[in-house]
């Protein structure tokens, strides 16, 4: 009886695109090593999110080649059973990105323990480009990319939008050292901070890029937010 329970139980995470009830994020959330406060969030995040999103599952599958390497074959496995995850994802297949998000959450502070959450989503996120590189679409565009922002930039945005159906992301050129980046995404807390890892992911060692990253405006609109970004380097 408890075996089935078990596998009820896990039937039940795996959301696919269906609408969830706010008492379905919450019992994810309390899976997430994060504050009480924070946990309160990522429900919020996750209930708000549309299910209609979807993302390659080239992420699902960078994710946990990170997570083996940093923790073992077991640690990724029982993230996937915490979160409703099929065992393997197929590359160029599209996934719930809900469901990514909730990957996400749980393999942050496993892969950046002891600083603070939204530390740790930053710093996970700055993988978030080196996974599509080295993915074969990546390899594709790679060799238009060049290793300067002025270049990558501008391809970034094109990635964003083969990668992330459901998201608009476009950029432009505004002078000698920045970008313009306008961005129609998913309402949730922390995108900022998601944002810039992956801009920083773009340099070959993040933590010393000299990139920057300034919201201009951000607004929610039909259940979508619209973001400007200034991109400096």
């Amino acid at each position: 009886m408890a075996m089935a329970a078990a596998s009820s139980h896990e039937a039940e995470l795996g959301w696919g695109t269906r609408p969830i009830t706010p008492q379905q994020a919450n019992e994810f959330a309390v899976k997430v090593p994060a504050s009480a406060r924070e946990q309160v969030i990522i429900a919020r995040n996750l209930v708000a999110y549309p299910p209609s999103i979807a993302v390659r599952g080239v992420f699902f599958e960078g994710m946990a080649r990170l997570v083996t390497e940093a923790r073992g074959p077991g640690a990724i496995n029982a993230l996937r059973k915490k979160a409703g995850l099929p065992e393997q994802a197929t590359a160029f297949r599209q996934y719930p990105h809900r469901d990514f998000y909730k990957l996400y959450y749980l393999a942050a502070p496993l892969l950046h323990p002891g600083g603070s959450f939204t530390q740790a989503l930053h710093r996970t996120a700055r993988t978030f480009f080196p996974i599509f590189r080295n993915s074969l679409l990546g390899r594709t565009m790679g060799a238009f990319m060049g290793d300067e922002p002025r270049t990558i930039l501008p391809l970034l945005a094109k990635a964003y939008n083969l990668s992330v159906a459901g998201n608009e992301h476009s950029s432009e050129l505004v002078a000698d050292r920045q970008v313009r980046w306008r961005c129609r995404v998913e309402p949730v807390e922390w995108y900022e901070e998601t944002f810039a890892g992956i801009v920083e992911g773009t340099a070959a060692d993040p933590t010393r890029a000299g990139l920057t990253v300034r919201m201009v405006s951000k607004k929610l609109r039909d259940g979508a937010m619209d973001y400007e970004f200034d991109i400096g380097w």
